[in-house]
């Protein structure tokens, strides 16, 4: 063989390994990307289904609950650390928490503190079902609106829910809507979402955000008073330092809310007990009562459940928000779902 022709084999087989390798290379990359993808596909059902689990266990609670006239911070479902923080499962952990604005007593500043369990949503106001009093109140106390522009949006907020066509004072109805730069109809029934309101004739986004963490779109336009915290009460048009007191009153001793010392209230009349009233203070009452705008108990319940794994150092997390309807007889219903 001459050496012209083993070159060329030479040659040729060179571009042929070549060839194999860069082709090898480019198997193992698409296989190493592909099993990167199904390891990810992999991670996220398992946190799905973590976070899954977790919205079962709080229904689980609800079910149990031992005490059917009345639902309070220091109750299983609502406030224990050993029930829904970090619970191991399988390869990963659930917690169940949410997060409750109170006022600083002494700085009048806003804070927070974390509960683990569920979300009572009767500690909001409801704006499909509050009646309109509370509605004015709570623009004025919480948005910070003058009397009169308070009134107006109340109205026109239950105008854009209610099924009439009659206008209330300051409020509107559809000609309104429809005569806008760009029209849009009346919706003439309930909320589906609390940026909804931004659609209501009077409301501008400052004042939506500063109402937006004491409103829901559940329940039966009733407040909790065992749950509700001192923004909401405020809201509903207790003066602050009334407010306050219900608060530190349902505490108990120690202070604190959620804790086995807290003062229950087993009747909305008994906010009456929190001690000597200023007529004022007991007219204050008195209207929500007359409203029938108090309750002790809720059937309405959120939970934020995430399902979180750690793998290689890093921490992954789905979350799930679902809102359901306890029922004594039925099974519970899911009012809302979502996932992030």
């Amino acid at each position: 063989m001459g050496e012209l022709t083993k070159g060329s084999i030479l040659i040729v087989t060179l571009w042929t390994l070549s060839f194999l390798t860069t082709f090898a290379v480019g198997l193992a990359r698409n296989a190493s990307g592909q099993l990167r993808l199904a390891s990810h596909l992999q991670d996220r059902s398992k946190m799905y289904y973590l976070a899954a689990a977790g919205i079962e266990r709080g229904i689980i609670e609800l079910k149990a609950d031992e005490t059917p006239k009345y639902d309070s911070l220091n109750e299983r479902w609502s406030n224990s650390e050993e029930l829904f923080k970090e619970i191991p499962l399988d390869e990963g952990y659930i917690t169940l928490s949410y997060r409750m604005e109170e006022e600083g007593e002494d700085s009048g500043e806003a804070q927070e503190i974390i509960l683990y369990g569920l979300m009572d949503e009767s500690s909001r106001i409801s704006i499909n079902k509050a009646p309109l009093e509370v509605l004015e109140s709570m623009l004025e106390n919480i948005g910070e609106v003058e009397q009169d522009a308070a009134a107006d949006i109340a109205n026109a907020i239950v105008d854009w829910r209610d099924i009439d066509i009659i206008v209330s004072p300051g409020g509107a109805e559809n000609a309104y809507y429809e005569s806008l730069e760009l029209p849009y109809p009346c919706k003439s029934g309930d909320f589906q979402m609390p940026q909804e309101l931004l659609l209501v004739k009077g409301m501008t986004p400052g004042i939506f955000s500063k109402i937006a963490g004491v409103i829901t779109l559940y329940g039966e336009g009733k407040v909790n008073i065992n749950t509700a915290g001192w923004r909401v009460l405020h809201a509903l048009g207790l003066s602050s330092e009334l407010a306050q007191r219900v608060v530190q009153f349902r505490r108990g001793k120690d202070g604190i809310d959620g804790t086995e010392d807290d003062i229950i209230f087993n009747t909305a009349g008994e906010i009456r007990n929190i001690g000597p009233l200023f007529t004022k203070e007991a007219g204050e009452i008195n209207r929500l009562t007359s409203l029938n705008a108090l309750a002790v108990k809720s059937d309405v319940f959120r939970i934020n459940s995430a399902g979180i794994l750690k793998k290689g150092g890093r921490k992954l997390q789905k979350d799930i928000v679902c809102v359901v309807s306890r029922s004594a007889k039925k099974p519970a219903q899911i009012l809302y779902w979502r996932e992030d």
